[in-house]
Protein backbone atom coordinates (compact mmCIF):
# COMPACT_ATOMS: atom_id res chain seq x y z
CA UNK A 1 0.00 0.00 0.00
CA UNK A 2 1.82 3.33 -1.47
CA UNK A 3 1.79 5.88 1.45
CA UNK A 4 1.51 8.36 -0.88
CA UNK A 5 -1.37 7.34 -2.40
CA UNK A 6 -2.92 8.32 1.29
CA UNK A 7 -0.93 11.38 1.75
CA UNK A 8 1.07 9.99 4.49
CA UNK A 9 4.33 11.44 5.33
CA UNK A 10 5.22 8.79 8.21
CA UNK A 11 8.45 7.07 7.92
CA UNK A 12 7.51 4.40 10.31
CA UNK A 13 7.37 4.70 14.03
CA UNK A 14 8.35 8.05 13.93
CA UNK A 15 11.52 8.46 16.04
CA UNK A 16 13.78 5.61 17.72
CA UNK A 17 13.44 6.75 21.36
CA UNK A 18 12.69 4.71 23.79
CA UNK A 19 10.27 7.16 25.84
CA UNK A 20 8.05 8.77 23.71
CA UNK A 21 5.33 11.54 24.66
CA UNK A 22 2.17 12.46 22.42
CA UNK A 23 0.68 15.83 23.70
CA UNK A 24 -1.92 17.66 21.93
CA UNK A 25 -5.53 19.44 21.88
CA UNK A 26 -8.53 17.18 22.93
CA UNK A 27 -9.83 15.95 19.97
CA UNK A 28 -6.80 15.38 17.47
CA UNK A 29 -6.62 11.44 17.77
CA UNK A 30 -3.78 11.47 20.26
CA UNK A 31 -5.24 8.01 21.78
CA UNK A 32 -5.30 6.89 18.26
CA UNK A 33 -1.70 7.76 17.44
CA UNK A 34 -0.36 6.16 20.45
CA UNK A 35 -1.58 2.79 19.89
CA UNK A 36 -1.24 3.25 16.53
CA UNK A 37 2.90 3.81 16.41
CA UNK A 38 2.63 0.80 19.89
CA UNK A 39 1.36 -1.37 17.62
CA UNK A 40 4.18 -0.55 14.96
CA UNK A 41 6.66 -0.82 17.40
CA UNK A 42 5.51 -3.88 19.02
CA UNK A 43 5.55 -5.43 15.41
CA UNK A 44 8.60 -4.80 14.72
CA UNK A 45 9.48 -6.92 17.81
CA UNK A 46 9.99 -4.39 20.29
CA UNK A 47 8.80 -4.95 24.19
CA UNK A 48 5.88 -1.93 23.88
CA UNK A 49 4.58 -0.30 26.65
CA UNK A 50 1.29 1.94 25.98
CA UNK A 51 0.32 4.40 29.01
CA UNK A 52 -2.58 6.67 30.09
CA UNK A 53 -1.89 9.50 32.79
CA UNK A 54 -4.83 9.85 34.65
CA UNK A 55 -7.41 6.99 33.80
CA UNK A 56 -8.20 4.73 31.61
CA UNK A 57 -9.02 6.45 28.43
CA UNK A 58 -9.39 5.94 24.72
CA UNK A 59 -6.01 3.89 24.18
CA UNK A 60 -7.98 1.71 26.82
CA UNK A 61 -10.86 1.56 25.30
CA UNK A 62 -9.81 0.46 22.47
CA UNK A 63 -8.40 -2.50 23.91
CA UNK A 64 -11.47 -2.93 25.97
CA UNK A 65 -9.44 -3.12 28.73
CA UNK A 66 -10.86 -0.67 30.77
CA UNK A 67 -10.83 -2.36 34.00
CA UNK A 68 -7.13 -2.67 34.08
CA UNK A 69 -5.73 -2.11 37.66
CA UNK A 70 -3.67 1.15 38.07
CA UNK A 71 -0.24 1.42 37.93
CA UNK A 72 -0.17 -2.51 36.43
CA UNK A 73 1.02 -3.42 32.84
CA UNK A 74 -1.61 -5.79 31.19
CA UNK A 75 -0.86 -7.46 28.12
CA UNK A 76 -2.92 -6.35 25.39
CA UNK A 77 -0.80 -8.07 22.61
CA UNK A 78 2.03 -10.43 22.29
CA UNK A 79 5.36 -7.62 22.87
CA UNK A 80 2.64 -5.03 23.84
CA UNK A 81 1.21 -3.91 27.64
CA UNK A 82 -1.08 -1.37 28.64
CA UNK A 83 -1.09 0.64 32.02
CA UNK A 84 -2.66 3.70 33.22
CA UNK A 85 -1.27 5.65 35.78
CA UNK A 86 -3.08 8.30 38.26
CA UNK A 87 -0.84 10.06 40.66
CA UNK A 88 -2.59 9.14 44.33
CA UNK A 89 -2.30 5.32 43.61
CA UNK A 90 1.52 6.08 42.43
CA UNK A 91 2.23 8.04 45.24
CA UNK A 92 0.91 5.02 47.00
CA UNK A 93 2.70 2.75 45.23
CA UNK A 94 6.00 4.87 45.92
CA UNK A 95 5.29 5.14 49.68
CA UNK A 96 5.27 1.21 49.79
CA UNK A 97 9.00 0.83 48.55
CA UNK A 98 10.44 3.53 50.84
CA UNK A 99 8.07 2.51 53.83
CA UNK A 100 8.49 -1.74 54.64
CA UNK A 101 6.15 -1.76 57.76
CA UNK A 102 2.51 -2.17 55.52
CA UNK A 103 0.42 -1.97 58.84
CA UNK A 104 2.23 1.75 59.51
CA UNK A 105 1.23 2.24 55.53
CA UNK A 106 -2.38 1.12 56.30
CA UNK A 107 -2.57 3.16 59.29
CA UNK A 108 -1.44 6.67 56.69
CA UNK A 109 -3.23 6.06 53.91
CA UNK A 110 -6.52 5.49 56.23
CA UNK A 111 -6.16 9.07 57.60
CA UNK A 112 -8.05 12.05 56.88
CA UNK A 113 -4.88 14.20 56.97
CA UNK A 114 -3.23 11.99 54.03
CA UNK A 115 -6.41 12.20 52.21
CA UNK A 116 -6.48 16.07 51.81
CA UNK A 117 -2.91 16.29 52.09
CA UNK A 118 -2.61 14.46 48.66
CA UNK A 119 -5.98 16.51 47.18
CA UNK A 120 -4.46 19.73 48.12
CA UNK A 121 -0.56 19.07 47.35
CA UNK A 122 -0.02 21.30 44.39
CA UNK A 123 1.59 18.85 41.44
CA UNK A 124 2.21 16.17 43.76
CA UNK A 125 -0.03 13.28 41.80
CA UNK A 126 1.15 15.10 38.29
CA UNK A 127 4.86 14.67 39.96
CA UNK A 128 4.27 10.74 41.44
CA UNK A 129 2.76 9.94 37.95
CA UNK A 130 5.90 11.37 35.71
CA UNK A 131 8.15 9.13 38.65
CA UNK A 132 6.00 5.88 37.97
CA UNK A 133 7.16 6.49 34.07
CA UNK A 134 10.42 7.07 35.35
CA UNK A 135 10.25 4.02 37.14
CA UNK A 136 9.08 1.48 34.51
CA UNK A 137 11.75 3.33 31.95
CA UNK A 138 14.27 1.82 34.55
CA UNK A 139 12.94 -1.84 34.81
CA UNK A 140 15.50 -4.27 33.78
CA UNK A 141 14.64 -7.77 32.94
CA UNK A 142 16.47 -11.20 34.03
CA UNK A 143 19.26 -10.95 31.01
CA UNK A 144 20.32 -7.08 31.50
CA UNK A 145 17.92 -5.71 29.06
CA UNK A 146 15.27 -2.98 29.35
CA UNK A 147 11.72 -4.45 30.33
CA UNK A 148 9.91 -1.73 27.70
CA UNK A 149 12.45 -1.01 24.81
CA UNK A 150 9.60 1.49 24.10
CA UNK A 151 7.04 3.19 26.27
CA UNK A 152 4.34 5.47 24.16
CA UNK A 153 2.44 8.08 26.70
CA UNK A 154 -0.84 9.63 25.87
CA UNK A 155 -0.02 12.44 28.05
CA UNK A 156 -3.92 13.77 27.48
CA UNK A 157 -5.13 17.12 26.53
CA UNK A 158 -2.09 19.97 26.11
CA UNK A 159 -2.86 22.24 29.20
CA UNK A 160 -2.53 18.96 31.40
CA UNK A 161 -0.12 17.09 29.24
CA UNK A 162 2.49 20.57 30.03
CA UNK A 163 2.14 20.43 33.96
CA UNK A 164 2.37 16.64 33.73
CA UNK A 165 5.95 17.27 31.93
CA UNK A 166 6.56 20.93 33.37
CA UNK A 167 6.71 19.26 37.06
CA UNK A 168 9.59 17.74 37.76
CA UNK A 169 11.35 20.91 37.19
CA UNK A 170 9.46 23.09 38.96
CA UNK A 171 9.37 20.16 42.21
CA UNK A 172 13.22 20.10 41.80
CA UNK A 173 13.62 24.32 41.81
CA UNK A 174 10.80 24.53 44.74
CA UNK A 175 12.80 21.97 47.04
CA UNK A 176 16.59 22.87 47.30
CA UNK A 177 17.55 19.23 48.86
CA UNK A 178 16.25 16.01 50.49
CA UNK A 179 14.00 13.47 49.03
CA UNK A 180 11.66 15.58 46.36
CA UNK A 181 14.49 17.63 45.61
CA UNK A 182 16.68 14.45 44.46
CA UNK A 183 13.88 12.18 42.92
CA UNK A 184 12.47 15.50 41.16
CA UNK A 185 16.51 15.30 39.71
CA UNK A 186 16.25 12.06 38.25
CA UNK A 187 12.81 12.73 36.39
CA UNK A 188 13.80 15.53 34.91
CA UNK A 189 16.94 13.95 33.57
CA UNK A 190 15.09 11.53 31.74
CA UNK A 191 12.75 13.91 30.27
CA UNK A 192 15.12 16.54 29.27
CA UNK A 193 17.81 12.95 27.78
CA UNK A 194 17.11 14.13 23.95
CA UNK A 195 18.88 10.73 23.11
CA UNK A 196 15.86 8.48 25.01
CA UNK A 197 12.87 10.68 25.51
CA UNK A 198 10.99 12.81 22.71
CA UNK A 199 7.18 14.90 22.71
CA UNK A 200 5.64 14.76 19.78
CA UNK A 201 2.86 17.66 19.04
CA UNK A 202 -0.51 16.47 17.24
CA UNK A 203 -2.96 18.30 15.92
CA UNK A 204 -5.60 18.16 12.61
CA UNK A 205 -5.49 20.44 9.89
CA UNK A 206 -7.44 23.16 10.92
CA UNK A 207 -7.07 26.97 12.63
CA UNK A 208 -7.60 26.50 16.23
CA UNK A 209 -5.65 22.78 16.73
CA UNK A 210 -2.68 24.14 14.74
CA UNK A 211 -2.36 26.95 16.68
CA UNK A 212 -2.92 25.18 20.16
CA UNK A 213 0.29 22.82 18.61
CA UNK A 214 2.34 25.71 17.26
CA UNK A 215 1.84 26.76 21.20
CA UNK A 216 2.74 23.49 22.73
CA UNK A 217 6.24 23.69 20.58
CA UNK A 218 6.83 26.72 21.86
CA UNK A 219 6.74 25.65 25.05
CA UNK A 220 8.07 22.77 24.87
CA UNK A 221 11.58 24.67 23.37
CA UNK A 222 11.17 27.34 26.09
CA UNK A 223 10.52 27.55 29.08
CA UNK A 224 10.27 23.25 29.23
CA UNK A 225 13.66 22.92 27.27
CA UNK A 226 12.23 19.26 25.99
CA UNK A 227 13.31 17.33 23.16
CA UNK A 228 10.87 17.82 20.24
CA UNK A 229 9.73 14.20 18.50
CA UNK A 230 7.35 15.23 15.35
CA UNK A 231 4.94 17.45 14.71
CA UNK A 232 1.85 15.13 13.47
CA UNK A 233 -0.87 16.42 11.65
CA UNK A 234 -3.56 13.75 11.73
CA UNK A 235 -6.52 13.39 9.46
CA UNK A 236 -5.23 15.01 6.31
CA UNK A 237 -6.62 14.46 3.14
CA UNK A 238 -4.62 13.58 -0.31
CA UNK A 239 -3.48 16.05 -2.08
CA UNK A 240 -5.65 16.66 -5.32
CA UNK A 241 -3.71 16.20 -8.54
CA UNK A 242 -2.85 18.66 -11.04
CA UNK A 243 -5.68 19.41 -13.54
CA UNK A 244 -8.50 18.76 -11.16
CA UNK A 245 -10.00 22.47 -11.40
CA UNK A 246 -10.01 21.93 -15.12
CA UNK A 247 -11.41 18.77 -15.11
CA UNK A 248 -14.42 20.59 -12.72
CA UNK A 249 -14.91 22.88 -15.08
CA UNK A 250 -15.13 21.33 -17.89
CA UNK A 251 -17.92 18.71 -15.52
CA UNK A 252 -20.16 21.56 -15.32
CA UNK A 253 -20.10 22.85 -18.85
CA UNK A 254 -21.73 19.21 -19.78
CA UNK A 255 -24.96 19.20 -21.21
CA UNK A 256 -27.20 16.66 -19.23
CA UNK A 257 -29.76 14.18 -20.06
CA UNK A 258 -32.97 15.31 -18.36
CA UNK A 259 -32.93 13.98 -14.88
CA UNK A 260 -29.22 14.00 -14.50
CA UNK A 261 -28.98 17.46 -13.43
CA UNK A 262 -29.24 16.74 -9.81
CA UNK A 263 -26.20 14.55 -10.15
CA UNK A 264 -24.06 16.73 -11.48
CA UNK A 265 -24.63 19.71 -9.30
CA UNK A 266 -24.23 17.13 -6.60
CA UNK A 267 -20.62 15.63 -8.12
CA UNK A 268 -19.67 19.24 -8.22
CA UNK A 269 -20.66 19.94 -5.01
CA UNK A 270 -18.88 17.19 -3.38
CA UNK A 271 -16.09 17.92 -5.40
CA UNK A 272 -15.85 21.66 -4.46
CA UNK A 273 -16.04 20.92 -0.88
CA UNK A 274 -13.28 18.53 -0.83
CA UNK A 275 -11.46 21.49 -2.76
CA UNK A 276 -12.45 23.83 0.14
CA UNK A 277 -11.20 21.47 2.93
CA UNK A 278 -7.97 20.81 0.80
CA UNK A 279 -7.16 24.70 0.65
CA UNK A 280 -7.82 25.43 4.71
CA UNK A 281 -5.24 22.19 5.16
CA UNK A 282 -2.97 23.59 3.24
CA UNK A 283 -2.61 27.12 4.55
CA UNK A 284 -2.67 25.40 7.58
CA UNK A 285 0.41 23.57 7.05
CA UNK A 286 1.99 26.25 5.52
CA UNK A 287 1.14 28.52 8.26
CA UNK A 288 2.43 26.02 10.92
CA UNK A 289 5.30 25.35 9.11
CA UNK A 290 6.22 29.46 9.27
CA UNK A 291 5.83 29.51 13.05
CA UNK A 292 7.12 26.64 14.27
CA UNK A 293 9.98 25.54 11.68
CA UNK A 294 9.10 22.26 11.26
CA UNK A 295 7.54 20.61 8.43
CA UNK A 296 4.93 18.57 9.70
CA UNK A 297 4.23 15.03 9.39
CA UNK A 298 1.04 13.86 7.48
CA UNK A 299 -1.07 11.60 8.94
CA UNK A 300 -4.43 10.16 6.14
CA UNK A 301 -7.87 10.54 7.09
CA UNK A 302 -9.30 6.87 6.91
CA UNK A 303 -12.69 7.45 6.51
CA UNK A 304 -14.66 4.72 7.88
CA UNK A 305 -18.25 4.60 8.91
CA UNK A 306 -16.91 3.43 12.26
CA UNK A 307 -13.08 3.91 13.78
CA UNK A 308 -12.03 1.39 16.24
CA UNK A 309 -8.96 -1.02 16.93
CA UNK A 310 -9.28 -2.76 13.56
CA UNK A 311 -8.79 1.24 11.87
CA UNK A 312 -5.98 1.37 14.50
CA UNK A 313 -4.14 -1.52 13.09
CA UNK A 314 -4.68 -0.67 9.49
CA UNK A 315 -3.53 2.75 10.46
CA UNK A 316 -0.18 1.10 11.97
CA UNK A 317 0.16 -0.98 8.75
CA UNK A 318 0.30 2.79 6.99
CA UNK A 319 3.26 3.47 9.58
CA UNK A 320 5.11 0.33 8.49
CA UNK A 321 4.47 0.41 4.92
CA UNK A 322 6.25 4.15 5.23
CA UNK A 323 9.26 2.97 7.37
CA UNK A 324 9.77 0.17 4.19
CA UNK A 325 9.28 3.18 1.26
CA UNK A 326 11.76 5.58 3.70
CA UNK A 327 14.62 2.48 3.72
CA UNK A 328 13.90 1.58 0.33
CA UNK A 329 14.38 5.22 -0.94
CA UNK A 330 18.08 5.04 1.39
CA UNK A 331 19.04 2.26 -0.26
CA UNK A 332 18.72 3.26 -4.01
Amino acid sequence: MPTARLGCTLPGVVIDRRLQFIVGKGGVGKSTLTAALALSSAGQGRRTLMIELAAPGGVARLFDVTAAAGNEAVEVRPGLSLMWIEGESALAEYLSLVVPIKRLLRSVFSTRLYRVFVAAAPGLKELMAIGKIWYESQKIRADGSPQWERIFVDAGASGHSLQYLQMPSAAAATFQSGLVHRESLRVEALLKDAETTCVHVVATPEEMPLTEAAGIVAQLRDPLALALGDLIVNRCRPVAPAGVADALGKLAGIQTEPGDEPVKAALLGAAETALGWQRIQEQGLTRIRAETGIEPLRVPLLVREEFGLAEVEEMARVFDAGRQDSAARKKS
